[in-house]
């Protein structure tokens, strides 16, 4: 089973990420599991809205964009919250695959300001933090070798490098080294997978595709010059393959995954395995990864639950050998002391006998006598004389009524028969009472392993209502084109505006007809804000519509300026007709991206008060969250009315989620929504 990333899948993936291009970063999440460390990247994309790239580190190393929620945690750990103070709403602005190898490298810049985030996927993988010098902040973990260091304050070095990549292996050169590297000394007795596998840093499966292509035994050793041109010319049709023949799959062994690898591998034409497609190999990664490591999560909860259950059975089944062996030592002693009541009178003069003897002679002399009188019906019952202990055994016999019960009983000589057999007796009665005890903590361990047993019942029902809602994929809501841009509804005019830059050049050139009104506020960093008309003129309707649809407009465009974020309380609009609007700028001037010269009159509406709302409109046929002024508002569904404030967004978020949960909105259509900068609820 695959439990990494390989430089091929790799460079399949980071091609797929570029669409995470200009993405802000939002927060950083490290989630542990039982098996290494989970990087989440929670990215705010324009065009696309809010997506999370999960990074693997330790026994599974992977990079995906994540459709699976993550249990995160509360406190979120040091790297974490570095990556956040650091990188918190700076773009990435390229993501790099270095030279073929298990790196990427993303980078973020916001001005002069610049980072770089490396992912190392090799080893137990790494994330290291640079700045714009190269110069390491702070990495996921320590690591030290003797030709680079990964600390704090160390200039980044990146391990080193291939000779020979897939981008290079059309030069001249690339044959001869390709060939050179069969002939090296430490080559010559080493299979031509492996050496393959070396060349461009290779999993064995790639390798051996290599092979195939080429139609050499991979397990040839010293190839001939013919060999290893067949196996250069293999090479070159894999990695025109990889490049050119992209088909995502999950690979299937008995029902379970087993790869995923982003082309068609000879390997797997084998009827042993199943293949799942998938038009992204990014959705491959994440169905692979995510289903694997959250199903190991549960897992790991299941086993906890079984060791308890488990830890009880021993302690129920100690408790049970205890009292058969107690029972068995009462029932022992017992007999023990009958067979000496039974055998009161000869017991007695043995015991006799043996000390009146013990004054004439040594014990050495009395068991010599005791060996040479087998036959004697009274010396033929000692078995055992133990001088050391002063303890004698005797062969007692006596009849149970059901049987005759015959047993060798140990005996102090320095006490009577009667002595003896209390002693037998006391230490039957001792087992008796422990059995009792025993019985006891036997019920109470009954009825704690049933507890145990039903609340694992309970919970592994709960585990796995949990692990399917778990595998389920957050259900991305289909957005209408104007839900790309700030947006509402006045008066049912559909007005919208930019969010940045991007958005702001996209709304005037794509989405402006000649009809339309564009506003704008004097403030830079303010969006173009556009009513769509529909093909009607302005000028055609009555006074207190014309007033009431222009000025709502202009309390909308004003609000999600910069002049919310600032605080403040007014700020001046005007609006102006499409072809007003040009991006030629005048001689010698320069227009960045979102700017556009206005030409002409342009119709000012002065000190527009900031003033917005967030409710559920119901618009195309379906309910949605959107912001309006507070005449626009109050025919929402439902509203709330906003301020400007310095309550940061996740908390509000959090209330306008329980505001408005029986829409079923979530964080995503919240945040589109609101202004920029910080709000608050001003009422209901």
């Amino acid at each position: 089973m695959k439990t990494e990333l390989t430089n091929v899948d790799i460079h399949v993936a980071v091609k797929e990420l570029q669409k995470i291009i200009n993405g802000k970063l939002d927060k950083a999440f490290l989630v542990d599991s039982q098996d290494g460390k989970e990087l989440i990247l929670k990215l705010h994309i324009p065009e696309i809205g809010t997506r999370e790239l999960a990074i693997g580190t330790g026994k599974y190393k992977y990079i995906t964009l994540t459709e699976y929620s993550r249990e995160k945690p509360k406190n979120p750990p040091s790297f974490a919250m570095l990556l956040r103070k650091h990188l918190k709403n700076i773009k990435i602005t390229s993501i790099e695959q270095h030279n073929f190898d298990r790196i990427v490298k993303f980078t973020f810049q916001w001005g002069e300001i610049s980072y770089k985030l490396v992912v190392e996927l090799f080893g137990d993988g790494n994330i290291i933090l640079l700045d714009n010098e190269d110069k390491i902040i702070l990495p996921l973990k320590i690591e030290k070798w003797s030709t680079r260091r990964i600390i704090p304050k160390e200039i980044y070095k990146f391990p080193p490098q291939k000779d020979l990549t897939p981008f290079n292996i059309e030069y001249g050169v690339a044959y001869d080294i390709f060939k050179d590297e069969f002939k090296k000394d430490e080559n010559k007795d080493t299979e031509c997978v492996r050496v393959i596998s070396r060349i461009f840093g290779l999993a064995g499966i790639y390798a051996e595709e290599i092979c195939e292509l080429a139609e050499v035994d991979k397990k040839i050793k010293n190839p001939s010059n013919e060999e290893i041109k067949k196996l250069f010319d293999g090479t070159k049709i894999f990695f025109n393959k990889l490049f050119n023949e992209k088909r995502p799959q999950i690979v299937l062994k008995n029902g379970e995954y087993y790869d995923v690898t982003p082309i068609e591998l000879m390997k797997y034409k084998d009827k042993d395995y199943d293949k799942k497609y998938y038009e992204e190999f990014l959705t491959a990664l994440d169905d692979y990864f995510s289903r694997f490591i959250l199903k190991k999560e549960i897992k790991k909860e299941e086993t906890k639950l079984q060791k308890m259950v488990k830890k009880q059975e021993r302690i129920l089944n100690n408790q049970i050998e205890s009292l058969k062996k107690y029972e068995k030592q009462a029932k022992e002693n017992q007999i023990k002391g009958d067979l000496i009541y039974a055998n009161y009178a000869l017991v007695d003069e043995i015991i006799t006998t043996l000390k009146s003897a013990r004054e004439k002679m040594d014990w050495s002399s009395i068991k010599k006598i005791v060996k040479e009188n087998k036959d004697n019906p009274i010396l033929s019952k000692i078995v055992y004389i133990n001088e050391k202990n002063g303890e004698i055994t005797l062969k007692l016999s006596a009849d149970y009524g059901n049987g005759l019960i015959e047993k060798d009983v140990s005996l102090d000589i320095r006490k009577n028969a009667f002595e003896n057999a209390d002693n037998y007796y006391s230490k039957s009665k001792k087992f008796k009472n422990k059995i009792e005890g025993v019985k006891t903590a036997i019920n109470l361990s009954k009825e704690k392993l049933e507890k145990l047993k039903k609340k694992e019942e309970i919970e592994m029902e709960s585990l796995k209502e949990r692990e399917e809602k778990t595998m389920e994929k957050k259900e991305r809501k289909k957005r209408k084109w104007y839900e790309k841009f700030k947006w509402t509804v006045i008066n049912n005019y559909l007005i919208i505006a930019g969010k940045d830059a991007t958005t702001n050049e996209m709304l005037i050139k794509r989405y402006t007809e000649k009809d339309d009104i564009v506003f704008h506020t004097l403030m830079e960093g303010a969006p173009f804000t556009v009513i769509k008309m529909n093909g009607k003129n302005i000028d055609e309707l009555n006074e207190d519509e014309r007033e009431f649809l222009l000025n709502e407009t202009a309390k909308f465009a004003a609000s999600h300026s910069k002049a919310w974020r600032l605080g403040l309380g007014s700020a001046d609009v005007y609006w102006v007709k499409p072809e007003q609007i040009s991006k030629t700028a005048e001689s010698g001037e320069y227009l960045k991206k979102g700017a556009f010269v206005i030409r002409g009159k342009r119709n000012f509406i002065r000190s527009v008060p900031l003033e917005l709302g967030i409710g559920i409109v119901e618009y195309d046929n379906e309910e949605r969250l959107t912001t309006a002024p507070p005449e626009t508002i109050k025919n929402f569904k439902k509203y709330v009315l906003l301020k400007p404030a310095k309550k940061k967004k996740g908390e509000l978020i959090k209330e306008l989620k329980i505001e408005f949960k029986e829409y079923g909105v979530d964080d995503e259509d919240i945040l589109r929504a609101l202004p920029p900068g910080e709000s608050d609820i001003k009422n209901k």
